[in-house]
């Protein structure tokens, strides 16, 4: 969920990033931009998830 919410953030006040690309793209009215940007956010927000999901359970079963 931090992740989504640096994204967020970049909506804001950023030149660059995940969050601009998605922006951007829906200021131009390029919506392959904007779904690849979209993607890109829920294939990596899934990974991070999955990543902390196997290092809690690591952790929890000793």
């Amino acid at each position: 969920m931090s992740y989504i919410g640096v994204i967020m953030g970049e909506f804001l006040s950023s030149k660059r990033g995940i969050g601009y690309l998605i922006l951007y793209g829906t200021q131009v009215f390029n919506l392959s931009l904007v779904m690849c940007g979209i993607f890109i956010l829920l294939l990596l927000s899934f990974i991070f998830y999955e990543i902390v999901n196997i290092i809690d359970k690591k952790l929890n079963y000793k």
